[in-house]
């Protein structure tokens, strides 16, 4: 709903398939970021040719996308509906109540990169803002202090994350014959189409919608673009 506003949340999952075995509290941030910015790349081999001076570029492949996530860590506790002056607390009879910046590192890393022992490896995460949807896994983050207690601990944070995008291993073994023409639908997006609709169309069941997503490095999928093109791989025979 256009007005409402919406928190960050990353959703923590057991693998790239994203649909079931959640294995730890959700992380929402308490200050939304001011932006965030998305790297796509195509990988190309360069050929040249004896005797010409042009050059010609020959796909090879198309690695996924990353995200780039810089954030806000607060805990003075202004970030909170019930924040700050706790005259005005008493009388909306609210608890005053504020997160650490440890606590919520915490939470974060809980969420995205600490090595889950049941699963041999830290979690996959969705991360939902918007129209962004991403699908990845945290790569790497960095931590800037930037206020601290008379005592040396830290009232603020500015965490700079950034997570790879990732594809299920079903997909991937799809994708990995892409010299059979009878492995992949190309459809032109027309107006009034939605990916869960297209991918009814073409698998009979629109369950698969995220993978399609993540294949077309699709992140704001909600709203295509007609006439735009989207490959469809044939999940139905690696189900």
């Amino acid at each position: 709903m256009i007005g409402k506003k919406e928190k960050v949340v990353i959703t923590p999952y057991e693998n790239s398939e994203f649909l079931e075995g959640k294995k730890s509290k959700p992380f929402e941030l308490l200050i939304n970021p001011s932006g965030y910015s998305i790297d796509y790349k195509t990988n190309y081999n360069k050929e040249e040719a004896i005797g010409k001076n042009k050059t010609d570029f020959k796909f090879e492949s198309s690695p996924s996308p990353f995200l780039n996530l810089e954030f806000l860590l607060d805990g003075t506790g202004v970030a909170k509906s019930n924040s700050g002056n706790t005259l005005i607390n008493k009388i909306k009879g609210k608890d005053f109540t504020k997160e650490t910046v440890a606590d919520q590192l915490d939470l974060f890393y809980n969420a995205t990169g600490e090595y889950d022992g049941t699963i041999h490896k830290p979690h996959h995460v969705k991360i939902n803002w918007g129209t962004l949807e991403f699908l990845g896994v945290l790569l790497d983050f960095t931590i800037e202090y930037k206020l601290f207690t008379p005592e040396g601990y830290p009232l603020r944070a500015i965490i700079k994350a950034k997570f790879g995008g990732s594809v299920s291993q079903r997909l991937e073994k799809a994708l990995s014959k892409p010299a059979s023409p009878d492995l992949t639908h190309k459809r032109t997006v027309q107006a009034g189409d939605t990916l869960p609709l297209m991918t009814e169309r073409i698998y009979g069941d629109s369950k698969y919608y995220l993978e399609v997503a993540k294949v077309n490095n699709l992140i704001n999928f909600r709203q295509l673009k007609p006439g735009t093109e989207l490959y469809f791989p044939p999940i139905e025979k690696i189900a």
